[in-house]
This record gives structure tokens, sequence and C-alpha cells, in this order.
């Protein structure tokens, strides 16, 4: 059988058509890989677009849980340092009342050993945001306890004690009459040299915030109100000469620190 004919190498491309198909298919493979690479960039490029759109209103939902946008990260900074300021160490508990988005608890999940933070809310709807939190966060093997309460998590709780129980931008939110059960339930909640750290606020007028009512107060009626259940208070100062870095008016919020008479 004869062979096929030899390829002529030095002849033009058109006189050899299994060389000019062979060009033909490298080109086409060439701009059928670009145009694949072209559409992928722009499929991550909108992918990346719209996970950035969905992550910025994910923050915007937490801050809004919190209280207002902009303040996530001074607030965050500001609690975890106080706290350490104040003895916080890893082998410490902590009870954080109006525990919200985890904005402080999240931080201190992962500073506090396992089983040492538990946080409280009477809002189930934040708190559904702060499980997703942690999950985000890979803290569950911190085993964090989160409890959806009205009474400060007085039943839930039983008896635990605790090294420190902390409140921030909370009391104001109370009427006298949670504000008396909160100091009831705390003068049992304290562990022996046990604090409860809150701030206060005494300046601003008297308003609402979502559905929480929004109340002054002066130093002497919490100093009052925790002597009726054998609490001790100190004035530790307001909150921006302990290094808050807000220009807001929370700056002036006094911090209060109270524990066993």
């Amino acid at each position: 059988m004869a062979g096929l004919p030899p390829i002529d190498r030095e002849a033009p491309c058109c006189q050899r058509p299994e060389l000019a198909q062979l060009e033909r298919t490298s080109v086409l493979l060439k701009r059928t890989r670009h145009l694949w690479k072209r559409r992928a960039q722009r499929k991550l490029f909108k992918l990346a677009g719209t996970q950035g759109m969905l992550d910025e209103q994910w923050q915007h939902s937490l801050e809004d849980s919190m209280g207002f946008r902009g303040q996530w990260d001074e607030h965050r900074r500001y609690q975890m340092e106080e706290l350490k300021r104040l003895g916080l160490t890893p082998s410490s508990t902590l009870l954080e009342i109006g525990c919200g988005p985890l904005t402080a608890g999240i931080p201190l999940i992962e500073f506090l050993a396992s089983d040492g933070y538990v946080g409280v809310d009477v809002r189930s709807s934040v708190l559904d945001m702060s499980w997703q939190q942690i999950g985000r966060a890979g803290l569950s093997a911190k085993n964090p306890r989160l409890i959806c309460s009205d009474s400060f998590g007085s039943a839930e709780l039983g008896d635990r004690q605790f090294d420190f129980i902390w409140a921030f931008s909370v009391l104001f939110h109370l009427s006298d009459e949670l504000l008396d059960k909160l100091f009831a339930n705390f003068s049992q909640r304290l562990a022996p040299r046990g604090q409860f750290i809150a701030n206060i606020q005494t300046n601003a007028d008297e308003s609402t915030w979502l559905e929480f009512p929004f109340l002054k107060r002066s130093v002497e009626v919490y100093e009052t109100a925790a002597a009726k259940h054998g609490l001790r208070t100190v004035n530790l100062g307001t909150i921006a000469e302990r290094g808050f870095k807000l220009e807001s008016v929370e700056r002036d919020n006094i911090l209060l620190q109270f524990s066993g008479a």
C-alpha cells in the first residue's frame, strides 16, 4: 500500500492544508481559553461584589442591633481593654447582660477559657445573629452559653456565680422595678471578690431606643438601689476618661463598679 505523500514544509501555508488546519485549531483553542478565562473572571468579580454587599449588609444589621452604625470597632476595643484593666484573665468567668450581637462577646469568648462566657439578652432575634457570629468566628468549641431571658437569666443560671458581670449600655434602659430585680439577682450572682460593672448616663434627655426606654439617673440613685441589696458602689469616672475614643454623647457615661459590701 502506498504511503501518504510527505508534507512539504517549505510550501506556503495555503498549499499545506494539514498545517493550516492545525493553526486554525490552535487559534480557536486560544480564543476559547481566553473567552472562558474572561467569563470566569467576571463571575468571580460578580461573586466577590455580591459577597461584599452581603457582608456589608450583615455588618449593618449587627451595628443596628448594637446601637448606631460606625461605632462597632471602638465599642469592641474599649470593652475588652476595660475588662482586662479591671482584672479579667482567661480563667475568669463572665456574665454579660444585654450581650446583643456579641460586640464584646466574640473577643471575650475567644479570650476566656471554655465555658467561661455566658451572654443574656431579651431579644431572641438578636441572639439568633449571635449564634451565627459564634459560628463564623469558629468559637463553638469554647462552649459559650447564650440565654434569652427577661429576668437576667435568674431561672436558667440557677445558683451559678461569676467573677465578672458586665452590662454595657444596659442600666439606663431598665425601669426602676427591673433595676431593683437586677441588683437583687446580682447580689447573689457575684462570686467572692466578684465585681459587677456597668455604665450609666446622667446628662442626656430621656427618650427611647428601639423598644426600650432611655432613662437619666444620678449616681446616687444607683448607689441607693445597690445598697438595698448589700452592694457597694465605686464611681470609676467617665468612659472617656478611661479611654473611650468616640466623640459621642455616651463618652460622658459614668462607669460604676458594684461589689459585695
